[in-house]
């Protein structure tokens, strides 16, 4: 399975898109529904990442960033 990730950068800083771009992949395959549920695990890592990027308190928690994912499975 490949996983490629691209994070952009949508506002106030870079911090949130190098901190997304560092652990999503990390999130998403460790999640419990990860590979069978894929939705559900994306789901649930942006959610993690989002929850540790505000719990990282040497970052600028007031950046933040939209990100685009693209999974391609069986190659």
């Amino acid at each position: 399975m490949e996983i490629d990730i691209q994070v952009f950068d949508g506002h106030g800083g870079v911090d949130a898109a190098s901190f997304a771009r560092k652990n999503i992949l990390k999130f998403i395959v460790e999640d419990a529904h990860f590979p069978c549920g894929i939705k559900k695990a994306v789901k649930c890592a942006f959610v993690k990442v989002d929850l540790a990027f505000r719990d990282a308190s040497a970052l600028d928690s007031s950046s933040g960033t939209t990100a685009l994912i693209a999974l391609m499975l069986g190659r």
